[in-house]
């Protein structure tokens, strides 16, 4: 009976290719969505610089550009989990020892994390960046905010760097 019940349980764990999958068509919707997006941006691209539309602005130009890198790194994300997901828990995956990219090599949880946080930051950058390209400041005290904004985000960055550099 507890041979079978550990069976089950050690079985049980094919269940996350659900979650594998779902993540990479996910993935795969994003990264259509970010095409999209390109195709938008040089739509805009065209009415800015050829046809001078008042419509489009340098700044909405920049705002699609971000929002074009938002969506390829969540794609990202989602792949870089559904590698791990199948890694630590169904399979290794025979395929990824041959290449030299370390991007989805994972072998522990913590691996796992550390990838998604990087990743999770440089998301939160690149909005943090989209909120400060959409704020106009109307006094100087709105301005040192967005000052320290900046300094808190150089500094998060660089934090991450020098725990990147001390862990190799």
């Amino acid at each position: 009976m507890e041979k079978l019940f550990e069976s089950m349980l050690w079985n049980s764990r094919i269940v996350l290719v659900f979650g594998v999958i779902s993540c990479m068509v996910t993935g795969v919707a994003l990264i259509c969505l970010g095409l999209y997006e390109v195709i938008h941006l040089i739509s805009a691209l065209f009415d800015y610089l050829i046809t001078h539309s008042s419509n489009v602005t340098r700044d909405n130009i920049i705002l699609f550009v971000v929002e074009i890198l938002d969506t390829f790194l969540l794609s990202a994300i989602l792949f870089i989990f559904a590698f791990g997901l199948y890694e630590l828990f169904i399979s290794p995956i025979e395929n990824s020892r041959q290449h030299t990219s370390k991007a989805y090599e994972i072998k522990t949880i913590d691996q796992l994390k550390a990838k998604l946080g990087k990743v999770v930051i440089m998301l939160l950058v690149i909005k943090v960046f989209a909120y400060l390209v959409e704020i106009k400041p109307k006094s100087m005290v709105e301005l040192l905010y967005l000052a320290i904004i900046v300094l808190l985000v150089a500094i998060s960055l660089w934090l991450g760097h020098a725990e990147i550099k001390r862990s190799n």
